[in-house]
């Protein structure tokens, strides 16, 4: 129960490893990541019988996230917020229910954190912190899931002492770590954990930290990788007109 929760946390986008199903998983998230929107819901729901039901929600959830708020000029935040109630769950008494509540918990952060909804968001992160702290476990997890659960604890390293206030000791500090775990990370052979690091790293340094110079090279890979995804296109060129 406890692997299953950890991973699935881990997956503020998407992720799958060695199994039949990777080969579905991966081309719903590369067509996702194109922006491919309509060919990746008919593939998400033609092989829902054969997506593990968790993951299922995980992609469900990313994809609305996708098409509804970070991945078009015109946002449709409600059908966002009614498709991430859709998998809400109030009571989990299950390993699978508690995993979903997790993945929704971590959208939910994301969402409230770009719409300036800080006093939500802090009470997001609470809750997940809470969740989170009551299903990890010092158990040496497999070779596969080490760097999810790297980037894991990185991000929520970095969100987690970024809501804190600005005086509190070894915030900054707590930061950067969290940043340099994350640029390790990006060395990854694993195609999708590549696409995720890069991606909460360039939006972190050029979101976040303001950082441009640091946030470049991450889109430039980025827009090389996935050509059709407007926005990494337009996140490089927000890069470049900084900088410039």
């Amino acid at each position: 129960m406890r692997k299953i929760a950890i991973l699935l946390f881990l997956l503020i986008n998407i992720q799958a490893f060695a199994s039949p199903k990777d080969s579905i998983v991966e081309r719903i998230f590369n067509e996702m990541y194109n922006q491919h929107y309509t060919q990746a819901e008919e593939m998400l729901h033609a092989n829902q019988n054969n997506i593990d039901s968790i993951f299922f929600a995980v992609l469900s959830v990313d994809m609305s996230y996708w098409k509804n708020v970070t991945g078009t000029n015109s946002p449709n935040y409600e059908t966002f917020e009614n498709d991430l109630q859709r998998f809400s769950l109030i009571n989990t008494t299950t390993s699978t229910q508690q995993a979903i509540h997790l993945v929704t918990l971590s959208y939910q952060l994301r969402y409230e954190l770009k719409r300036f909804k800080l006093i939500k968001a802090i009470s997001t992160r609470q809750e997940t912190k809470a969740l989170f702290t009551s299903l990890k476990t010092n158990e040496e997890l497999p070779p596969e899931q080490q760097e999810l659960y790297q980037l894991y604890s990185a991000l929520f390293q970095y969100f987690d002492n970024y809501l804190k206030p600005f005086f509190v000791a070894n915030k900054k500090e707590n930061c950067n770590e969290a940043l340099t775990k994350m640029t390790q990370l990006y060395q990854s052979e694993n195609r999708i954990t590549k696409t995720l690091v890069a991606y909460f790293l360039g939006k972190t340094w050029l979101k976040y930290e303001n950082d441009p110079e640091n946030a470049i090279e991450y889109f430039q890979w980025l827009h090389k990788r996935y050509p059709e995804n407007i926005k990494f296109e337009e996140l490089l060129a927000e890069c470049n007109e900084q900088l410039n």
